[in-house]
């Protein structure tokens, strides 16, 4: 049974059209669940590279790809789909101001409908006629210098340096051009929370443990950019190696001991120590 099964050609077939379907999705995905930068600006852009990957590995022949791209919609639309990439999408410049972009409908009525939160917009009726200045690049945007920036900035520092004439739209750039797309930051911290809490320390007041977790975790964070691994354009999403996925990394993430969570447990609360974290965490 097994030998006939490795023998089939049409089995070997179907684990290449496999391995190629789910390339263009590790890449995003591997993205998405990156540390070094904030990828809430390209997961839109990067579902819509996925599927031309996918069309164009079977020749553009719609009766062929369709039943492989109609269940990616199916599980976008239903799980992923959400105005703030679409907005994230149309506010990142790197695509906005790229030659192949096309103004869908569809994501500029996700970013008026996000202007109707006034947690993220102050004005929505200035945020509306500032698109105007974004897409013209008018006013701060027809910088020379501006325009040159965008391949060299972060989308959001790109928007807190040149956005001056457009100041509500600028707000709600910075916001969610500056968020990730993943919660692996919040599952890591918890999980730190856990190791810290076990039953020798168990008895911790509230307020100790949370000043611990916070110090700890973000020596763990400091100590990981020292020795991160190799950059890449988040934009580019071909620049990822997709077999890279699977290859154990050389180095681990640092793992901290009992030994030096007791060390830093003494650090922080000798005499006289002053709170670790700002106020209002």
């Amino acid at each position: 049974m097994v030998s006939s099964i490795i023998l089939d050609s049409k089995f070997w077939e179907d684990c290449f059209t496999t391995v190629m379907l789910v390339g263009p999705l590790i890449k995003l995905l591997r993205l998405v669940d990156a540390d070094e930068k904030p990828s809430l600006g390209i997961v839109y852009a990067g579902m819509q590279r996925a599927k031309i990957n996918i069309k164009t590995m079977f020749r553009n022949r719609k009766s062929a790809y369709t039943p492989y791209t109609s269940i990616l919609k199916m599980r976008w639309d239903k799980h992923l789909k959400r105005d703030l990439h679409a907005a994230a999408y149309f506010l990142n410049p790197d695509f906005f101001y790229s030659e192949g972009f096309v103004e869908k409908a569809n994501t500029l009525r996700s970013l008026l409908d996000l202007f109707d939160i006034e947690t993220l917009c102050d004005d929505s009726v200035a945020a509306m006629q500032e698109i105007q200045l974004y897409r013209d690049r008018k006013g701060s945007f027809g910088r020379e210098s501006t325009l040159k920036a965008i391949k060299r900035l972060e989308p959001g520092e790109w928007w807190r340096l040149h956005g001056g004439s457009a100041p509500n739209l600028k707000k709600m750039a910075i916001r969610l051009l500056h968020q990730t797309s993943s919660s692996s930051d919040c599952e890591r911290n918890w999980s730190l929370f856990e190791q810290i809490h076990s039953k020798r320390r168990n008895r911790l007041e509230h307020q100790r443990l949370s000043d611990i977790v916070y110090v700890t975790y973000n020596l763990r964070l400091q100590s990981r950019m020292h020795c991160k691994k190799k950059n890449y354009d988040p934009i580019d999403i071909q620049s990822i190696d997709t077999v890279d996925f699977w290859v154990m990394p050389d180095k681990e993430d640092p793992e901290f001991t009992n030994g030096d969570i007791e060390g830093i447990e003494n650090l922080i609360y000798t005499d006289n120590a002053m709170s670790s974290y700002p106020t209002g965490y």
